[in-house]
């Protein structure tokens, strides 16, 4: 036997669960190695150099993944045995996964986008090779509800549009033959799936299709489980752990759960080696058993002097599990994985902000929704990648990935390029009582942890149902779940403060009282949402939405009512809210995330959400640097800048320019004349909190004079000048430019790779023709020719071919060929120099599963012209309405009732006694034609239980609506039975959470 060091010894523990039974009995023998001779288990941990490798460096990869995502056919709507190995699929579409059911026009709201059924038709070859190996099919997301059939057989079904799922064929497969593998998919509405809302009435959409990955994975039959197909509590593949972290020394806890199919016992030998990001070994332990049927190892590994993964230095060491039988390799599995430690209370265990690695780090963090333009959600990983670095270069250091799990692909970019993220379980404003509900909340919560435990990007789990009616008995034992399945001081949980059972989550949202008292100054706070409101009006450009569709005044004022929310306002005329708790200005926050990164659509809606601080086609905004000002220039990751926030093409609001800037001071000019400098010093006297927090407020230069020219800000620091930004007033069209982002990714040949591109209207001097009046638009047509093509051009209801720009952009996405080589961008407009573009593609270096004989389908294509529509609706003709029509609560009228019937949705009445019900009674003093009524209620994330009832004569009532619960987002007209009326009675018996009151903004009678 090997002489093993007596320091080494102590070094090198083991634990070791040999389970007896896979499915239910089993026990667990646990032993610390204190001599290498006495036990059948043997683990040795070692630092670098210990061992000879030569061994190890000999091994070849036995793990085999395919990309299983080209060469798929599409049907939209269902069929009867479309599973069938016979049907006849020559009609159907070509389609390349990751791939949405129909694409759709960027303008989608009002629930538009598709729902329905569509089947999926792949044929496929398995080598012989691979017949003693076991084969799984792996599906990183479909959306919603899926069953997956092989040669005709039914293998399963899956439930949920967010989580990935494996599916075992070693035994279904046919080798060196065709195999059709089919998928029906559907995207209805199902009340039993989260979130389980109608997508009519959801704050996003249900983009159905196979929209993330699809990998055929080949392994021998003793391997490392995947964690969703071992459905362990908190067991399955790899899970990490760090019992200590300092900066000079880590202990890496690796769980490793190896599964044996060979239906004999074996012996197994387990190498786990961790390697710093130069693949150079840091550290390595073995150990060894007889496995029976599965088991699970556990090495603890010390690294000395580790590099702590941070969000401004994200270092990634990554495992390498290598599992021998015999002492032949069988499978091999690498894991990334961050060295770090986090908190939310202080060394003296004070609740005052969130620490990584024992340092406190402020979080300015943007919710973003994984929606895109034209594609919704069925984006490559490089956009998905692509949108994680816009959102790190923007000034963020976290992300709320609302309201769902997302794609395994972005959290790889947040990974690796330092974004802290909360990870949402699926949910939105509902809860039904429902056990196969219930019970998929729960499975979901698991489901999230287990996939995404390992990664150092994700500090908080979201196990609760964003602004959902849920019981406090539902809320415990989602963080009992939660927590079983992180048994660690890592896991922390959150929901809303004043939410059901939310004081047994760790970690509360909305941690204030409505006078701005502390309700409970020993939980951790952090405020989820902040910078938007659902009533805003954005044609109005004066409010928290804005776009480029209008003018600058509205994307200028969003900043400026959001500096005021983060500055601490509680006001809502103000941009704040007083549940944001006050954000810059409360000592305790630990952070903040911004509604939204992006623009989106939404089914409950026809108007665009234009809460981003990009657009939906990932065009910034003003407030994109707004925001990018508040990290420090000193910060390597972000560095110095400077932006006006100006296209000094509005003579009446052009004469005060705001500059965006974190430099020590800011000098403007004009026209090459200087016009002023001010410090970031006297600067922070304009918004003192959020100076305070390390943040930079706008620079306000007053210039009494409008001037059509140039507008030139510097930015200094130490005496240089080290960023200059430069604008100027648009002049007339001149010609089309062609814009890639600078990420430096380089697009795949892989039929998969997306390519996103904008393209501007630009005067002769490059300038950008931004909008001077809503809706200027030029219409521009794209081509796309060569190792690509452009998405959805031969569609001509998605407008992507052929389209209008908003606010001289205009926007295209291209797919790649599976061939390398140039693709060629053209785009020409009436009356505008045309130009091209030449972008060229690498060769992919992955392994793609053999494509069976199928027919020669043709891409999907819709010749219809369709009109143009305008980002609107068409405005409801209401019924004129007075105080003296209202009587409250039996003739006794509220003070502040008549700001129901004000028409200004940012006035609210709130009934200060809470005392229920309360009823409102309108005499309309004679017979009106009524279509019915619309509530906008006071706060959005409240739920209100009412009853409306109508009346010819005041006596006797019809009721309209009985004991309705509806969100406080549920603003959607209310359509009346009876139609000829006097009288309309609202009665409001509760409202949640328990601490609300009931309060009403609006109140309106839509005519007939």
């Amino acid at each position: 036997m090997r002489h093993i060091s007596r320091e080494a010894l102590i070094r090198a523990r083991a634990v070791v669960r040999v389970f007896t039974n896979r499915k239910n009995a089993w026990f667990v023998k646990t032993r610390t190695l204190a001599l290498a001779g006495a036990l059948c288990v043997l683990s040795f941990s070692f630092a670098v150099g210990q061992v000879n490798t030569t061994d190890a460096k000999k091994d070849t990869a036995t793990r085999t993944v395919l990309n299983f995502n080209t060469h798929w056919a599409f049907y939209r709507n269902d069929l009867p045995h479309a599973e069938a190995v016979d049907y006849n699929d020559k009609d159907w579409y070509a389609v390349t996964v990751p791939h949405v059911m129909r694409l759709e026009k960027k303008h989608n709201g009002g629930n538009q986008v598709y729902q329905g059924v569509g089947w999926y038709r792949k044929y496929f070859k398995v080598p012989s090779s691979f017949k003693n190996k076991r084969l799984t099919i792996c599906f990183d997301g479909v959306q919603m509800n899926c069953d997956v059939f092989l040669n005709g057989e039914k293998l399963c079904t899956h439930n949920g549009g967010y989580m990935g799922f494996v599916v075992d064929i070693t035994n279904k497969v046919k080798f060196d033959r065709d195999n059709v593998l089919a998928v029906r998919v559907s995207n209805l509405n199902d009340p039993q799936t989260p979130p389980g809302k109608p997508q009519e009435k959801l704050d996003f959409n249900y983009y159905g299709g196979i929209y993330r990955d699809v990998k055929l994975v080949a392994t021998n039959k003793l391997y490392i489980s995947d964690p969703l197909e071992a459905n362990k509590v908190a067991g399955g593949g790899l899970f990490v752990t760090y019992p200590k972290v300092t900066k000079q020394l880590a202990e890496v806890n690796i769980k490793t759960h190896v599964v044996n199919d060979f239906g004999t016992p074996q012996q197994v030998k387990l190498v786990t080696i961790i390697k710093d990001k130069n693949n150079k070994e840091v550290a390595k332990s073995i150990v060894s058993n007889t496995v029976q049927h599965e088991q699970e190892f556990v090495q603890t590994i010390s690294m000395n002097n580790p590099s702590l993964w941070h969000p401004d230095h994200p270092y990634l060491y990554h495992i390498v599990s290598k599992v021998y039988v015999d002492n032949k390799l069988v499978d091999d599995k690498i894991t990334n994985i961050g060295v770090r430690t986090i908190s939310f209370t202080s060394p003296s265990g004070k609740a005052d902000g969130f620490y990584i690695n024992g340092e406190k780090l402020y979080l300015r963090g943007a919710n973003r929704h994984q929606c895109y333009q034209t594609i919704g959600d069925a984006a490559s990983n490089s956009m998905q990648y692509r949108d994680a670095l816009q959102i790190k270069r923007g000034g963020f250091n976290a992300v709320r990935a609302a309201h769902y799990p997302q794609s395994p692909a972005f959290l790889n970019a947040c990974d690796e390029l330092g974004l802290m993220v909360i990870e949402c379980e699926p949910g939105w404003q509902f809860f039904s009582k429902d056990s196969v509900f219930t019970n998929r909340t729960f499975r979901d919560i698991r489901e999230m942890i287990r996939r995404d435990r390992n990664r150092p990007s994700v500090f908080l789990w979201e196990t609760s149902l964003n602004e959902s009616p849920t019981p406090a008995t539902w809320a415990k034992q989602a963080v009992a779940i939660a927590h079983e399945e992180m048994p660690n001081n890592q896991m922390f949980t959150a929901d809303d403060f004043f939410a059901n059972g939310s004081k047994c989550y760790d970690v509360c949202y909305k941690v204030i009282n409505e006078d701005g008292s502390d309700p409970m100054p020993q939980m951790p706070v952090i405020t989820r949402e902040w910078g938007d409101t659902w009533i805003a009006d954005p044609a109005k450009e004066n409010g928290l939405r804005a776009s480029r569709i209008y003018t600058e005044k509205g994307l200028i004022n969003q900043c400026i009512l959001r500096q005021n929310a983060l500055n601490g306002t509680m006001l809502e005329e103000e941009g704040g809210y007083w549940d944001h708790a006050k954000l810059d200005a409360n000592d305790r926050m630990s952070g903040y995330f911004l509604w939204s990164f992006n623009d989106v659509t939404r089914g409950s809606d026809p108007i665009t959400a234009f809460c981003g601080v990009v657009d939906a086609d990932r065009y910034e905004k003003f407030g994109y640097y707004q925001l990018k000002a508040m990290q420090s220039a000193r910060n390597a990751n972000y560095g110095p800048m400077v932006f006006v926030a100006s296209f000094n093409n509005h003579p009446d609001i052009d004469t005060s320019i705001i500059v965006f800037s974190n430099c020590d001071k800011v000098k403007l000019y004009r026209n090459k004349h200087f016009i002023k400098e001010i410090s970031r010093e006297e600067n922070g006297a304009t918004a003192p909190f959020i100076a305070s927090k390390g943040g930079s407020p706008y620079f306000r230069f007053d210039l009494k004079t409008y001037e059509a020219g140039e507008l030139k800000a510097e930015g200094w620091m130490d005496g240089k000048c080290v960023a200059v930004h430069t604008i100027a007033t648009p002049g007339v069209a001149d010609h089309l430019e062609i814009v890639l982002d600078s990420s430096g990714i380089k697009p795949v040949a892989d039929a998969v790779d997306m390519i996103p591109f904008h393209v501007k209207i630009c005067d002769k001097n490059g300038t950008v023709v931004s909008n001077s009046q809503p809706f200027n638009t030029y219409s521009i047509h794209l081509a796309v020719s060569g190792a690509g093509s452009l998405i959805g051009a031969d569609i001509a209801r998605v407008e992507a071919a052929i389209q209008h720009t908003e606010g001289g952009i205009g926007y295209g996405i291209i797919r790649t060929t599976n061939n390398a080589g140039n693709i060629t961008i053209t785009t020409t407009s009436d009356n505008l120099k045309p130009t091209k573009r030449v972008i060229t593609t690498i060769k992919s270096n992955e392994q793609f599963v053999l494509d069976g004989k199928h027919y020669a389908w043709k891409t999907e294509k819709e010749n219809s012209a369709v009109s143009v529509q305008r980002n609107g609706e068409e405005k409801e003709k209401l019924i004129k309405l007075t105080p003296s029509m209202l009587k409250l609560n039996d003739d006794k009228l509220s003070a502040g009732i008549e700001k129901i019937i004000d028409g200004n949705y940012s006035t609210v009445w709130i009934d200060e006694s809470k005392i229920t019900p309360v009823e409102l009674t309108i005499d309309l003093e004679k017979q009106h034609s009524i279509k019915g009524c619309k509530i906008v209620w006071g706060k959005d994330s409240d739920w209100y239980t009412y009853s409306l009832q109508v009346s010819t004569d005041g006596k006797e009532w019809q009721t309209e609506v009985d004991s309705m619960k509806s969100s406080g987002q549920e603003y959607k007209p209310v359509l009346f039975k009876h139609h000829s009326l006097k009288y309309v009675r609202l009665l409001v018996t509760s409202v949640q959470s328990p601490q609300s009151k009931i309060a009403i903004k609006e109140f309106e009678l839509l005519a007939n």
